[in-house]
């Protein structure tokens, strides 16, 4: 029942996680923008805090290149000169991955929008061989790069980061590889009734402490 997870979380973090859950299921995160959710995906690689670090760089990028034109899609990406992403993030695995990624996605595209493309590719990707994945065999890309992406992109499963891994070996069983997370994380979500998706969302907002200060976008 939905009231264990209340017992666990409590009933704020409940509710934005289920907020963030709506946005990832519906396609919009960061305004249903697919350059934006692969660009949420790699800076969120680099392991700095999500809420005070990644989000602001994200809506960073959102008004200098997003809304103004220069690159709303991700097959505009390329256009941006490596200096001007350089000096926003200095770390160049992040857009060398980034990069290649959308390159995927546009070309994937077709005759359908780019947040289509980017559902399509993550209903069918395989986590347990996410090496064989044209994006699993991206470098800079991760387990936790891989299945962070999948979840932006609508797909019901566990990041497992971590955040996620320490609060289940607190919580509930010891785990020791993220394949033991995932299947974790899918098995507590069906206890507690809540989705895997809100119930990664609802770990990273308890652990973050950032309760107060956490806006969606």
């Amino acid at each position: 029942m939905k009231n264990n997870a209340l017992k666990l979380f409590g009933s704020e973090i409940i509710k934005e996680s289920a907020r963030f859950d709506r946005l990832c299921k519906t396609g919009k995160r960061w305004g249903g923008k697919a350059i934006l959710i692969v660009l949420d995906a790699c800076l969120d690689s680099t392991g700095l805090n999500y809420f005070t670090v990644v989000v602001p760089k994200v809506k960073y990028f959102r008004e200098k290149y997003v809304k103004t034109g220069i690159a709303p899609k991700c097959s505009d990406f390329g256009k941006i000169k490596n200096k001007e992403l350089l000096f926003m993030f200095k770390n160049k695995r992040v857009w060398e991955a980034m990069k290649k990624i959308c390159r995927i996605v546009s070309e994937r595209n077709d005759e359908e929008n780019e947040i289509k493309s980017l559902k399509k590719w993550a209903k069918n990707a395989d986590p347990f061989n996410f090496k064989k994945d044209e994006i699993g065999r991206i470098r800079g890309v991760g387990i936790n790069t891989f299945q962070y992406l999948r979840i932006q992109s609508g797909v019901d499963t566990i990041m497992p980061d971590k955040v996620i891994m320490n609060w289940i070996n607190r919580n509930f069983k010891p785990i020791k590889t993220p394949y033991d997370c995932i299947l974790e994380g899918e098995r507590l979500s069906n206890i507690y009734n809540v989705s895997q998706t809100q119930l990664c969302w609802a770990i990273w907002i308890k652990e973050s402490n950032e309760l107060n200060r956490i806006k969606v976008e």
